[in-house]
């Protein structure tokens, strides 16, 4: 075989290459940019994972920081309902009737019933249960018998009142007086 002969196939073997060269070669430029598109893809799913978790971190905090001012609240509003039950068990509100006071006169707390019957038919039925335990009233007078006629004018015995009790009181309403409970049946059910 002569130089010629081997040169040519060696040029018959490199053009039948070329092709599958050239295919290679776009097949590896091809393989470059999807390898760089796919990092690209990876670094902005890697910045919204890490987006996500910091959104997740601060709705984990401020859902504890919501769980701990909510279980405040609600013991807030569980003293106030125990508050309101406790003064709502028993009225020891005073009505003051009497503002003025003349230079002899002391302050007297008087108890009020009214009799069940005497009740409007429309007034509510914690209101009736209040007259049926006693109000307490307040009126300025010299002495005990000027007390009970300020209170029966305004409380009249032929409206279903009575009078159960009166104190006398010194100094003002700013503290609530002791009230002692003036319903026979509920110290029947208290012995």
């Amino acid at each position: 075989m002569s130089g010629f002969s081997i040169a040519l196939m060696l040029m018959i073997v490199f053009l039948s290459m070329k092709p599958t060269v050239l295919k290679a070669n776009h097949s590896l430029k091809e393989a470059r940019k999807a390898m760089v598109e796919l990092r690209r893809r990876q670094q902005a799913l890697s910045n919204k994972i890490r987006a996500l978790a910091r959104e997740s971190l601060g709705q984990r905090l401020t859902a504890g920081q919501d769980d701990h001012e909510a279980d405040e609240l609600q013991s807030r509003t569980d003293h106030l309902k125990r508050m309101i039950e406790q003064l709502e068990a028993e009225d020891r509100r005073v009505l003051v009737m009497d503002e003025r006071r003349g230079l002899s006169e002391t302050g007297w707390i008087i108890c009020v019933r009214r009799r069940p019957e005497a009740a409007s038919p429309l007034e509510p039925s914690n209101i009736t249960r209040l007259w049926d335990e006693g109000r307490y009233v307040f009126f300025f007078a010299s002495d005990m018998p000027r007390a009970r006629r300020k209170v029966l004018m305004r409380f009249p015995e032929d409206g279903g009142y009575s009078i159960v009790d009166v104190k006398p009181h010194e100094g003002d309403l700013s503290e609530p007086p002791a009230l002692g409970a003036h319903n026979p049946d509920k110290q029947k059910q208290s012995a």
